[in-house]
């Protein structure tokens, strides 16, 4: 049995740690695969990587990067350095493929590759093109593993005159089985931040001129059953977890999949509690009280600006009248609710500025987090 050692190089934590749900779908299809596991989280474990790879001698190392930086615009703080330590502290004790991936390298997979030394990349949802990756290395006739590497979606590897970039189609997977939550991951988290990440969907259909979503998940939206999900929450909430955050890219891109899962909730009588990203459109008061009474306790509203204009500039497909309704329902649910707001976007200017404060004025009860530029 072949042995593969998934990292997670996230070491950000504010505002608290996130739960590295990519490499939870990745480590359930190795195990379906065959493949021994270790998960090797570099924000909780105790022993060096050197010490992990020494012990558990792996033959292949994954590594996961979700961010390539903060997104701070006064202080910005790079994680590749990083990422190129612990590759270099790898490198001294393991002769093992290193292969990157995650929403991280997704975005500059060209340049992460030239920067890290890694000996492979995979762009976009890994649980199918990982599995066949290691499959292709395992392979002992040098000539077939090179004619599989330009098959193999996805696959960023290094040609004859530098790294290659195989296409791949950002809409290929959606895991439609209950996944299994390594336990001891799931303690450390819940002890860090007292909640567990879920996804629902992948994939957004819409067009915000400045967002990495279609990128890294595509256009088309796939969505997970919510028998399937909701096993997951029964799950774990056996394991203790009580919050969840849904971590779709929007959860109401469609209201019966929103239906579905909150009917579930109810049916089954679980008692939990969830956030989630909501689109400030098309809301109606029956589908946010039945959110609400299927354990949402928290929304953050993806307004970007509260003036029309701007929000066409954004593409945003909705207007301040629009946000100010949907603030209005949540309220009325006794939901809390949040909107982001992206000053300095295209168009900007200090009457539309002027405009946004004024119209902050009519949102009751609510938290504004305002981050400032675009990054190109």
């Amino acid at each position: 049995m072949k042995k593969i050692l998934l990292i997670n190089c996230n070491q950000y934590t504010l505002p608290y740690p996130v739960f590295p749900l990519g490499l939870t779908f990745l480590f359930n299809s190795l195990v379906k695969k065959g493949f021994d596991v270790k998960l090797h989280d570099v924000l909780f474990e105790e022993d060096s990587v050197q010490c992990v790879i020494e012990q558990f001698s792996p033959d292949y190392i994954g590594l996961s990067l979700r961010n390539i930086d903060d997104v701070k615009v006064d202080s910005t703080r790079y994680f590749i350095p990083e990422v190129v330590k612990l590759i270099e502290a790898i490198r001294s004790v393991s002769t093992a493929p290193i292969i990157l991936g995650g929403s991280g390298f997704s975005l500059f997979p060209m340049e992460l590759m030239n920067l890290t030394g890694a000996d492979f990349g995979l762009c976009g949802e890994a649980e199918v093109s990982l599995p066949m990756l290691l499959d292709i290395l395992n392979i002992s006739d040098r000539s077939l593993i090179e004619k599989e590497f330009t098959t193999t979606p996805g696959l960023v590897y290094k040609g004859k005159q530098g790294p290659v970039q195989n296409e791949y189609e950002r809409e290929i997977y959606a895991q439609n089985d209950k996944i299994e939550y390594p336990r001891e991951l799931v303690t450390r988290y819940l002890d860090a931040s007292s909640m567990v990440n879920i996804q629902t969907q992948r994939g957004c259909p819409f067009s915000c001129c400045y967002c990495s979503y279609p990128v890294i998940e595509g256009k088309t939206v796939r969505f997970r059953p919510a028998e399937a999900v909701v096993d997951e929450i029964e799950s774990l909430s056996r394991a203790g977890a009580r919050y969840f955050y849904i971590v779709d890219s929007v959860f109401n891109i469609n209201r019966n999949h929103v239906v579905s899962f909150c009917e579930e909730i109810i049916r089954r009588k679980i008692t939990v509690s969830w956030s989630c990203f909501l689109r400030p459109a098309g809301m109606t008061f029956d589908l946010m009280e039945l959110m609400a009474r299927a354990g949402l306790k928290h929304i953050e509203f993806g307004s970007d600006s509260l003036c029309d204009e701007i929000l066409h500039n954004y593409t945003k497909g909705f207007t301040f009248d629009d946000i100010l309704q949907s603030s209005e329902l949540a309220r009325k649910a006794n939901i809390h609710y949040a909107h982001f707001l992206i000053p300095g976007g295209p168009g900007e200017r200090e009457d539309t500025l002027q405009t946004t404060f004024r119209n902050s004025l009519f949102l009751k009860k609510t938290v504004l987090f305002p981050f400032i530029g675009m990054k190109i």
